[in-house]
């Protein structure tokens, strides 16, 4: 993670509660993703991806390596179009470096909405209806498993949204 001479960050996790700190930890995690970054959740409502901040920190995340990637796994993809538009274009204008899953099978019994960077930064909310959750930042530790469990879900998934169809 860390360059010749530069000093590795150090780990850091706290605790967090309510919409506008995780909002503000999830940016946390996209500001500490260096090759992918993977996102389960329910339908992204709430979690600040209609942010024009937020979706240009994405653009900047996309365009800083070819290798990029961005995977998106939702219970309800449907609702990207009403609720999460500029998502969608980013999707149009970075196609190949972006893909958005449907769960299906034993994946939709998942219930806890997180977000992961590479396999070190994570914020991951305990259940889709509290509003408890953590972030832990260079910590892969607690990132590795949330890693593992994406790629999980991942498998039980299916493309849902596409860039000239956006499935719908």
């Amino acid at each position: 993670m860390s360059t010749v001479g530069t000093p590795e960050p150090k780990p850091s996790y706290r605790q967090i509660e309510g919409i506008a700190q995780s909002q503000a930890a999830i940016d946390e995690v996209i500001g500490e993703a260096r090759k992918l970054l993977s996102i389960f959740d329910y339908d992204l409502r709430n979690r600040g991806y209609g942010d024009p901040a937020r979706i240009e920190r994405l653009r900047h995340f996309l365009l800083a390596g070819r290798a990029h990637r961005l995977r998106i796994a939702l219970h309800d993809p449907d609702s990207l179009e009403r609720h999460e538009p500029r998502l969608l274009n980013l999707l149009r204008q970075f196609p190949a470096a972006i893909a958005i899953h449907r769960t299906v099978g034993q994946a939709r019994n998942a219930t806890d909405p997180f977000v992961v960077a590479d396999d070190h930064s994570v914020w991951h909310q305990m259940h889709h209806d509290q509003p408890r959750a953590i972030v832990a930042l260079h910590s892969p530790p607690d990132a590795a498993p949330m890693h593992d469990r994406f790629e999980e879900i991942w498998l039980l998934s299916e493309p849902a949204v596409g860039s000239s169809t956006l499935g719908l």
